[in-house]
C-alpha cells in the first residue's frame, strides 16, 4: 500500500482554483491512497454560518466528487476534508472517504477547535473505518488528534491507518503523532496544510510539515513548514496483510492488555494480572481505576 500526502495552501473563497491545484497535485505522484487537508476546497476561516453556507455542499456536490474521481480515475483511494451541507440546513466539517469499488462515506469531525464552534454543528458519525486492499482506514480530522481516546478508538475498531485531515496552527501535533502511531499500533498520515489567513481582524498561520508515522514510530514522510508539498512513499509501506502474523499478533496483545475494548461506547482498560490496580475505566471524560 503505497500512501501519498499532499499538502496545500488553499486560496480563501476560491473552491475552482483550489480543486484545479488539488488535481494537479494527486496526478503529479502515484499512490493507492491520497490523504489531503481539512477544509482543502474552501479555506478555513469562515466570517459567519451564512458564509460558509455558499461554499458548503453535500457529499454528492459537484466540487467535493471532482476531486473524488481524481483519485478514483487513478484506481487510487482518497480522503479529504471539505464543508458539508446537510439537510435542515445544518453544516459540518466533515471528511470524505472514497475507495474504488466501493463506498463513500463522510466522517464529520467529533472535536471542534475554536471559533468552529460558532459555524459548524458537532459531529455526529463517530468514528468507522472502512477496508481497502487489505488495510482498513479511518478518517479523522484536526484538532481530534489532541484527544487520545480518538485515535485509541480508530485502532479498536481495528484501523491500520488513519488518515487525519488537518488545519493546523499549533505547533504540537506532527510530533505528537509518534505517540498516536506507537500508542495504537497504527500508521498515522497526518496532511496539513501551509499558509496564512487574515480574516475580520483574525490572523491565522498553518504550520504545514505534513507527516506519515508508522506504528514503530519511524517518520516514513516529513514535508516542509512553509510551502505546498506532494509525497508519497517510495514503496508499499503496508503490506497485504497489512503485518506479518508476528506484528499482528504482537498488536492484538498490545490493544487487549493496554487498551482494552470499546462496549456500548466505554473505553474499557485492562490492566495486566500482576498491577495491584484493578481495571480502568473512562467513560464520559471520567478515568477510575481502584486498588484490589
Amino acid at each position: 500500500m503505497r500512501i501519498a500526502l499532499i499538502q496545500s495552501e488553499p486560496a480563501f473563497g476560491e473552491p475552482e482554483r483550489n480543486l484545479e491545484a488539488l488535481r494537479g497535485a494527486i496526478a503529479s505522484v502515484e499512490a493507492d491512497i491520497y490523504v489531503l487537508p481539512e477544509l482543502c476546497l474552501t479555506g478555513y476561516d469562515f466570517e459567519d454560518r451564512a458564509e460558509l453556507a455558499r461554499f458548503a455542499e453535500e457529499p454528492g456536490g459537484p466540487l467535493a466528487s471532482a476531486l473524488a474521481e481524481a483519485a478514483l480515475g487513478r484506481g487510487a483511494g482518497i480522503s479529504f476534508g471539505f464543508a458539508e451541507a446537510a439537510p435542515g440546513g445544518r453544516l459540518f466539517n466533515s471528511a470524505l472517504l472514497a475507495l474504488p469499488g466501493g463506498p463513500r462515506r463522510v466522517y464529520r469531525k467529533t472535536h471542534l477547535f475554536a471559533r468552529e464552534k460558532l459555524l459548524f454543528e458537532p459531529g455526529d458519525t463517530g468514528f468507522f473505518v472502512e477496508e481497502f486492499r487489505g488495510l482498513k482506514v479511518g478518517p479523522a480530522i484536526c484538532f481530534d488528534w489532541i484527544f487520545p481516546e480518538a485515535f485509541r478508538t480508530l485502532a479498536l475498531l481495528g484501523a491500520d491507518l488513519v488518515a487525519h485531515s488537518a488545519n493546523l496552527v499549533l505547533p504540537y501535533c506532527q510530533r505528537a503523532g509518534f505517540a498516536r502511531a506507537v500508542e495504537n499500533r497504527v500508521y498515522v498520515a497526518t496532511a496539513n496544510r501551509t499558509g496564512r489567513e487574515e480574516r475580520g481582524g483574525r490572523s491565522l498561520s498553518f504550520t504545514g510539515g505534513s507527516v506519515l508515522v508508522s506504528p514503530e514510530g519511524a517518520y516514513l514522510l516529513e514535508l516542509p513548514a512553509d510551502r505546498p508539498a506532494v509525497a508519497a512513499t517510495s514503496s508499499a509501506v503496508i503490506d497485504s496483510p497489512p503485518f506479518s502474523s508476528a506484528s499482528r499478533m504482537r498488536s492484538i496483545v498490545w490493544r487487549t492488555i493496554f487498551i482494552g475494548s470499546v462496549d456500548d461506547g466505554v473505553l474499557a482498560a485492562r490492566i495486566p494480572r500482576r498491577s495491584s490496580m484493578a481495571p480502568c475505566v473512562i467513560s464520559g471524560g471520567t478515568v477510575a481505576a481502584k486498588r484490589r
